[in-house]
């Protein structure tokens, strides 16, 4: 267990590292450095325990459980950096990570009051059942912050992505699917830590298989991050947060006015709305957003997007994209021996041929290669 616990713990201090000392560095890169820092600290407390080291080291085991408690916090503040979301360290989240963090410099006085004589009976708590009373209440209260934290997260994502497609026409530079990846990867972590502290010794838990588990979980996490280009430059997150700016915080409607605007008002709107869009093709651009056609037309966004959510019932990137997929099924009607699928996606506004087939199945129920056998025998033309 010793080799185990000091081995992941400098594999994470190398990649906390490598993420935090990065030249041209960003914030959400540091927060995910510090997430890696503080599972690193945990196991190093970890080793200092089953090698026995904590005579040389105690502080550092008692550091192990005053850190453990920002976990949570860590990970929602990561959350929040990558939805748009602006977070204060007033926040409850926070708030509990610092009292349970102020709770655990009980445990270090609790030790260093004891007798001389009983420290070795202390230590040897700590490798049997029952381990310290304290250790189970940081535990108790740490799991639960660290779940209300996963949740909090989860409930941003689903903010996240109404917003998205409320405002913008494309979610192809956003990133949504990694994000739900993340906090995914984090809700299993926390249920399955959860079942394991309930099913087997504490001290097993602690020592062995919460180490196990979180390798796996954070081989997962490092392989999401890379995939989806979330490693960041002051460059690249910079252009982030502008591709994602028109969603970086939820539209602030007032309902007592909008319901005051009379149907036949919303019906005229929708109309003009279509014929917009129909004469002008401007759905045709991959940047589109609500800001963009309100701009075009000279209207409010707030009316627009009341106007497409209650007359049309549609969402802005469902409207969109629905325009789009009618302007791909002219192209390859017309253009399929001349075009190729990219270049019809790309001329019919989408950003790439995943989501060109997504939008279209959604649609149509059928993919562009079905869609086409069914209308006609035409081949399609090669990539």
């Amino acid at each position: 267990m010793f080799a185990l616990n000091i081995c992941l713990a400098l594999n994470l201090i190398i990649l906390f590292v490598a993420f935090f000392f990065r030249n041209n560095n960003t914030l959400p890169n540091r927060i995910l450095a510090l997430i890696l820092l503080d599972t690193a600290i945990s196991f190093l407390g970890n080793a200092s325990i089953v090698g026995g080291y904590f005579t040389a080291f105690p502080y550092l085991f008692f550091l192990s459980w005053c850190t453990s408690s920002y976990f949570g916090p860590l990970f929602f503040t990561y959350t929040c950096l990558l939805t748009g979301s602006h977070l204060k360290l007033k926040h409850p989240i926070w708030i509990s990570g610092f009292l349970v963090s102020a709770f655990g410099l009980s445990f270090p006085l609790n030790y260093f009051l004891l007798p001389v004589i009983e420290r070795p009976g202390f230590v040897a708590s700590l490798l049997a059942e029952p381990l310290p009373w304290q250790m189970t209440v940081i535990n108790i209260v740490g799991m639960l912050t660290i779940l209300i934290s996963v949740f909090a997260a989860a409930r941003k994502i689903v903010q996240y992505k109404k917003r998205l497609i409320s405002t913008l026409s494309n979610l192809e530079k956003t990133k949504l699917i990694f994000i739900t990846q993340f906090v995914i990867l984090g809700f299993i972590l926390t249920t399955t830590t959860i079942v394991l502290y309930l099913v087997l010794p504490q001290y097993l838990v602690e020592y062995l298989y919460l180490p196990c588990l979180i390798t796996c979980i954070y081989f997962f996490i490092l392989f999401y991050t890379f995939r989806h280009h979330a490693i960041f430059t002051p460059e690249t997150y910079g252009q982030f947060l502008k591709d994602t700016l028109p969603a970086s915080e939820e539209m602030r409607i007032d309902e007592i006015k909008l319901s005051s605007v009379p149907r036949s008002e919303l019906q005229l709107l929708a109309e003009r709305i279509e014929t917009y869009l129909i004469e002008s093709g401007i759905y045709t651009n991959p940047d589109l957003t609500l800001g963009i056609l309100a701009k075009g037309m000279n209207l409010s966004s707030d009316k627009i997007s009341v106007a497409i959510n209650k007359q049309m019932n549609k969402t802005f990137f469902d409207l969109v994209n629905e325009k789009r997929v009618e302007k791909a099924k002219e192209l390859l009607a017309g253009k399929i021996n001349i075009l190729t699928i990219e270049a019809i996606a790309a001329e019919a506004g989408f950003n790439s041929r995943a989501s060109f087939y997504r939008a279209f199945k959604k649609c149509t129920a059928l993919t562009p290669s079905e869609y086409l056998n069914k209308s006609e025998p035409v081949f399609l033309a090669a990539k």
